[in-house]
């Protein structure tokens, strides 16, 4: 219970400040930066999981696509695109908005798409703290780019941890919200059986 947490939170500190320190290079702070996004998606999920029971596909999407998104990033080292010293407008709240409005029209799908959005916002989210080049979140409605310091980053390191070690130790909430087709269940993973208010009685 307390270990999970722990280790990812010590996996996404380290590996980010190994990331900080290195000098920059595809085969250098790749894989650090990559390991560091992973831990901290995967930490963000365990805190999601608290509150929503959603198919483990959606969890896998989740993890894939908070590092997979970095692929955008494969034309511009090509030097296929203008190094304007920012990160691809596909690092934006753009695609985001897609993966979340294919996943409202997907039955099928739904818990894919739904998974991909949410991973990628937890990428946004540590890319923000790495500081310049920051991310252009509001692309193409504004082409600012949003930075934040190293403290942001911790601070939502500690939010997590905290957050996942109290929910699980407190079992609170109660039960969880059902998503994408799953049977609800409480906090220790067992299902919810609804009782109707006419139960026991007679016509």
């Amino acid at each position: 219970m307390w270990a999970g947490p722990l280790l990812l939170a010590a996996v996404a500190l380290g590996f980010d400040a190994l990331n900080r320190r290195v000098p920059f290079g595809l085969l250098s702070t790749g894989p650090l930066d990559e390991v560091a996004h992973l831990a901290t998606a995967a930490l963000g999920l365990m805190v999601l999981a608290c509150f929503v029971d959603a198919p483990r596909r959606f969890y896998i999407a989740a993890l894939i696509a908070s590092v997979a998104i970095d692929i955008d990033h494969i034309p511009l080292y090509l030097g296929l695109l203008g190094d304007d010293g920012q990160r691809p407008v596909t690092h934006s709240l753009a695609t985001v908005a897609v993966f979340a409005g294919a996943a409202a029209v997907s039955r099928r799908h739904r818990a894919v798409l739904a998974g991909v959005a949410t991973g990628l916002v937890l990428h946004f989210a540590r890319d923000i703290a790495e500081g310049p080049p920051g991310v252009r979140l509001l692309w193409p409605i504004d082409g600012r780019a949003w930075t934040a310091s190293f403290w942001w980053f911790l601070g939502m390191i500690v939010l997590f941890t905290a957050a996942r070690l109290i929910l699980v130790t407190t079992g609170i909430p109660r039960t969880r919200v059902r998503l994408i087709g799953s049977p609800p269940r409480d906090a220790a993973g067992q299902d919810v059986i609804p009782v109707s208010k006419d139960s026991g009685t007679g016509p």
